[in-house]
């Protein structure tokens, strides 16, 4: 026979009360007395009675606030970062968080939103969202959301985010200043929301006088990756150094060159972006995006919002439409909410990206 999940009704029927009852104790309600509670804890011992917090949440009768955590990917890393330091930020402050996935697809992301605002968060952090607005211009109107690792522009959306354009900026001035002149990027393909990437690399060459080489990619994945370079390598242009628009593409540019005999960094040398966990195992030059700093200062507006709705009667504005707070990579390091303080949240916060410096980067080969 198919086992079920034992339910409040199963409870209430085993203890001989009504579900409503069994429903004020499993809360931790008065006004029951002290037999009925017995007979009802009983039920659950004898039962093996699960409580199912997400139905509970659901069901309006919330313990703990429900934060909803849209990430674009779970296969990246970068992604796991965040949500790490995003649970450990709320961790212990009376808050639940339930994992929709993503997607790269636009449409099939907005409806993983849809899908994720149904459950009826009190907010709702999204993470390198790929969607349009559409589903975000709706749920804005009554759930505060905070976006990661991406600026959303979006009246009553909060961005945590890094500065894109700066980062593609030191990854390309470090292979200039290393004596590169043949640099190419392997781009992240259009409908990626990181267009300032290329822009700050094409910034860079310009400024170096120097003409841009522009490779896109079929998708943002490894395996495209290794099938853009091959190509190159086949066909016998190579460029002296790569900057790839992500780790997950640099790895895949490792792959390639390693299995096409081609030297890193003797004779190409290879920057990711992100600084995930894999990068800093394969000795990747990368750019560091900071995102285990943008989980928890993502965190620390879930509950700065919070807080200013539980106490909205006697505090100040809380940013929104026509804001333009935006808190840099000197303030941030203080955001916090002890005392009841920080009643207006920044619309925005960048974070001023770094470069690792690792073995897949070298002057290049002369003669």
């Amino acid at each position: 026979m198919a086992r079920r999940r034992v339910t409040q009704a199963d409870l209430a029927r085993h203890a001989g009360v009504s579900r409503s009852l069994v429903s004020r104790v499993l809360q931790g309600l008065d006004k029951v007395s002290e037999d009925k509670r017995q007979r009802v804890l009983a039920a659950v011992q004898e039962l093996g009675y699960v409580d199912n917090g997400l139905a509970t949440a659901l069901a309006g009768n919330r313990r703990s606030r429900l934060v909803g955590f849209l990430p674009q990917e779970l296969s990246n890393a970068l992604f796991v970062e965040v949500y790490d330091s995003l649970r450990a930020e709320l961790r212990g402050h009376g808050f639940q968080l339930v994992i929709v996935e993503g997607s790269l697809d636009a449409e099939e992301e907005d409806a993983r939103l849809r899908q994720l605002v149904s459950y009826s968060p009190d907010c709702v952090v999204v993470a390198g969202y790929a969607g349009s607005t559409n589903a975000l211009t709706a749920a804005v109107h009554s759930i505060p959301i905070v976006s990661v690792t991406r600026r959303i522009s979006e009246a009553g959306v909060r961005s945590v985010y890094s500065d894109d354009r700066t980062g593609a900026m030191l990854a390309t001035r470090h292979l200039l200043e290393l004596g590169h002149a043949r640099i190419a990027h392997l781009q992240l393909p259009p409908g990626i929301p990181y267009e300032e990437r290329a822009a700050g690399y094409m910034t860079a060459m310009e400024r170096a006088g120097l003409a841009p080489w522009v490779i896109t990619p079929e998708a943002q994945t490894r395996g495209a990756a290794y099938e853009a370079v091959s190509t190159l390598v086949n066909g016998g242009e190579i460029p002296t150094a790569l900057f790839c628009g992500s780790d997950h593409m640099a790895l895949g540019v490792l792959d390639a060159l390693r299995d096409h005999g081609v030297d890193v960094p003797g004779a190409v040398s290879v920057v990711g972006y992100d600084d995930q966990p894999l990068a800093r195992l394969a000795g990747l030059t990368t750019v560091d995006q900071g995102a285990a700093e943008q989980g928890r200062i993502s965190g620390a507006f879930v509950r700065a919002l919070l807080e200013a709705q539980d106490s909205s009667q006697g505090a100040g504005r809380e940013g929104g439409e026509g804001d333009e707070d935006v808190l840099s990579q000197g303030s941030q390091r203080g955001l916090g909410l002890g005392g009841g303080a920080f009643r207006t949240t920044p619309v925005q916060q960048v974070l001023a990206p770094t470069l690792s410096v690792r073995s897949t980067t070298a002057p290049p080969r002369r003669g």
